[in-house]
Parts: structure tokens; sequence; C-alpha cells
């Protein structure tokens, strides 16, 4: 039996909310495809924070939203019905939900990523299908990404169609001024060279967006000097006790990480305890013989400048 005999055989209406800001990006549309796998042919899409605007966090109108949804829609989801339908923000679950259910049409599933959203309708009649969350993608790294009219990353998670109505909106100055107005800032993060007894590079294959080798690092909690925040992502991240050596100084290039404008301050350090072990955003551990740096695509080009600066100074 073909894929569009089941569909047309079987009638299955999802539910599926997403705040949509500001489209369905690529972990969507790949639950959406879940989903269509089980024989689905019509979906809901609800889009949450309908009420909220011209913020950094919600820059497009609901109805900018929706435009760009059924875009993405016609030029990815095919023999699949969409209505989308906007909820405002109500921060009582229960009148969430209740206001879901008085205003939804028929709907047998919810088809849902979300653990938030899994809570809330766990004890009613509808089936819940939980998403596998194989495509990581962050609206806040999407929206950064535009701020910064960084259209070559867009481009390969957008449609055609959804990239020039966005030029039509002028978007690109819309989240400038935003980020202007909200006088938003850079993050800071450290990033730690580490060898081992063999000379090995010690870095990690991350788990989560961008998916690439990188050093061992992550962002400062408020309150935590660098060299501490260095030492406990060593810790957390890695399994390592280490102390620091010194100081590879920052890089501040806005765009050198693909997730946000993030300034990192880069250290050498020295392994003093621990058993080297993936932990927290490390997906796994990798060694790399210094001969190979070349070999390797990280997922923060400026990883590789820190390292020559590391190895600068380091003997054996």
């Amino acid at each position: 039996m073909t894929q569009e005999k089941k569909l047309s055989d079987i009638n299955q209406t999802w539910l599926f909310i997403t705040r949509a800001q500001p489209w369905l990006h690529a972990g969507q549309i790949d639950g959406i495809r879940q989903a269509i796998a089980q024989w689905i042919n019509k979906i809901i899409i609800w889009v949450w924070s309908a009420n909220k605007e011209f913020t950094s966090e919600n820059p497009f109108t609901y109805q900018e939203r929706k435009t760009m949804i059924e875009l993405s829609a016609q030029a990815i989801l095919q023999n699949i019905e969409v209505e989308i339908l906007p909820v405002p923000d109500l921060w009582d679950n229960e009148q969430w939900k209740n206001y879901i259910f008085k205003n939804a049409p028929e709907f047998q599933y919810i088809v849902t990523g979300n653990a938030w959203v899994q809570e809330i309708f766990k004890d009613t009649d509808k089936k819940i299908i939980p998403l596998e969350i194989r495509e990581f993608v962050k609206w806040s790294t999407i929206r950064w990404q535009l701020a910064s009219n960084n259209m070559s990353e867009l481009e390969k998670v957008l449609p055609a169609t959804v990239i020039q109505y966005l030029q039509e909106i002028n978007a690109v100055q819309r989240l400038k001024d935003i980020f202007s107005k909200e006088r938003k800032t850079p993050s800071l993060v450290v990033d730690v060279v580490l060898l081992d007894e063999q000379w090995r590079l010690i870095l990690i294959q991350r788990k989560n967006f961008p998916e690439w080798p990188a050093l061992p690092g992550w962002f400062v909690d408020y309150g935590e000097t660098l060299k501490s925040a260095a030492i406990r992502e060593a810790k957390e991240e890695i399994s390592l006790d280490i102390e620091i050596e010194r100081s590879l100084w920052m890089r501040d290039e806005p765009n050198r990480d693909p997730r946000a404008h993030n300034v990192s301050h880069a250290f050498m350090g020295k392994i003093i305890g621990g058993e080297l072990q993936a932990a927290d955003d490390a997906k796994s551990i990798l060694k790399v013989d210094i001969k190979d740096l070349d070999q390797i695509d990280f997922a923060f080009p400026d990883h590789k400048e820190m390292i020559l600066e590391a190895l600068k100074k380091t003997t054996r």
C-alpha cells in the first residue's frame, strides 16, 4: 500500500503547538515529517504568544508568523492540510489547556517534543505522541542570524519564499532596531585548550547545535570569574580536574558563534585529576594529534586560533 493511499484512508488530525518566532524551523519540520510517517492527513498548528510582537523574543506579529508557516508548509509539506490558529500567553496551565480545547477543531493526537506541553495534556483523552528531537535548532540562534543578516546560514533551513518574505517586511532592520533598543548585549563564554599525556588535543563532539568538534567550554555564570568558569566547565563537560596555566585572551568577532553574539575568553589548562568522559553538552570525547589539526571542521572556527596560540608557548 502506498503512503498516499494510507493518508487518504485514515483520517487523523494532529495538534502541534509552537511559538514560531519566526517560522517552522528545521527541527519542527523534521517533527512534522515524523508525524506524517504516522499517517496523518491534517495538522493544526497553534501559534502561542500570538499576542506578543516587536520584542527580541517575539519580533514578528502573529499574522507574519502565520504567513511564514504557510510558505514553509507549501514548500516542504505535501499532501497534508495545515490549519494555523493563534493562542495568547496564558500562564495558568489549566486555563491554557482549556482555551485550546474550547477553540480547536476536532483532533485526535497531540504531537510534540516539548516536555511542558506533554505534562499539560497528559491527563486528557488525547493521545500524546512524543517526537524525537533529531534537528536541534534554537529560535534565539535564528533571530540572531537574521539580525546579523547572515542569510547564507538561514538559506540552509529556509525556503526561498520565506527569505523573500523576510526581505519584503524588512526583517533584518527590524531585528537590528529591536536589539539596539533593548540594549541586548553579548554573552560571555570560556573555552579551554587541554593536552593529554600523549600530547593530543582533547576536544568534544558537541551534542547540540552546532554539532561539530569544539574545545570544552560554556557560558560564564553570574557572579563567577572567568577562571573558575573554565575550571567548572572542564569538570562538568569532560569530567576532568584542571588548573589554569595562562590566558589565551578574548575572541569577540560578532559572528564567531552561529548561535548568537557570544564573546569567548580562552585559557590553556593543565589536567590534574579526574577520569576523562563525556558529560553535559559533550556527546563524545575526541583525542586529536596536533599534526591532524587542519583536518578538524570546528563548530567555532576561532577554536583553531586558540589552539595555535596555546601551542606557541607550550613544550612537552
